[in-house]
C-alpha cells in the first residue's frame, strides 16, 4: 500500500512539475531580459507543500532542466537551477514542520510566499543576473520589487484558494 502511494505522489507531482513547464516556459511572457511574467511557480510551491521537501526539490531540478531543454530562450546559469529547488523544497520544509507545530496553514502559506517571492525572487534571482548580464545588482533588485510585490500577492491569493478550496474537493 506504501508503494501506491508514493507512485500516486509521483505522478502528481510530475503531472504539477509538468503544469509548471508549460506555464513558466511555453506561455510565460519575456518582458526584457530581467523579467517574466508567468505562473510557474505555483505549482512547484505546491509540490513541496503537498509531498514534501525531497519531491519538491526533485520537482524544481526537474522543472529547470526540462524546461532548459523545451526553451533555450535564455542563458543556463545553476542559481537559477538552485533557485528552482529551493522554490519547491523550502515551501515542503515549511509545511512539514509548521504542521507539526499545528501553526496555521495560511500563516504557513504567508511563510511560503515571503520566501519564495522575497529571498528567491527578490534577492537571489537579481544576483543571478547580475552575474550573466552585469547590470549592476541594485538597479536589478529596484527592478524586481516593482515585480515581486504584485506577484507575490496574486500568487498568495491562488495558493490560499488552491490549498483550501480545490485540493479539498478533489481529494473527495
Amino acid at each position: 500500500m506504501k508503494n501506491k502511494i508514493l507512485v500516486n505522489n509521483l505522478v502528481k507531482a510530475a503531472m504539477l512539475t509538468a503544469l509548471s513547464i508549460i506555464l513558466s516556459r511555453v506561455l510565460g511572457i519575456q518582458l526584457s531580459p530581467n523579467i517574466k511574467i508567468s505562473f510557474g511557480t505555483l505549482p512547484l510551491m505546491l509540490v513541496g507543500m503537498l509531498f514534501g521537501p525531497l519531491l519538491g526539490a526533485l520537482a524544481g531540478l526537474c522543472s529547470d532542466m526540462i524546461g532548459i531543454m523545451i526553451n533555450l530562450g535564455g542563458t543556463f546559469h545553476p542559481g537559477f537551477t538552485l533557485g528552482a529547488i529551493l522554490t519547491a523544497m523550502v515551501p515542503g520544509l515549511i509545511f512539514k514542520y509548521g504542521k507539526e507545530k499545528n501553526i496555521n496553514t495560511r500563516l504557513l502559506i504567508v511563510f511560503v510566499i515571503l520566501f519564495v517571492y522575497g529571498i528567491n525572487h527578490g534577492l537571489l534571482t537579481p544576483l543571478w543576473l547580475t552575474q550573466l548580464y552585469g547590470t549592476p545588482y541594485k538597479v536589478l533588485l529596484a527592478g524586481r520589487a516593482i515585480k515581486v510585490i504584485p506577484d507575490a500577492i496574486i500568487n498568495y491569493i491562488l495558493l490560499l484558494l488552491i490549498y483550501e478550496r480545490i485540493l479539498p474537493r478533489i481529494k473527495h
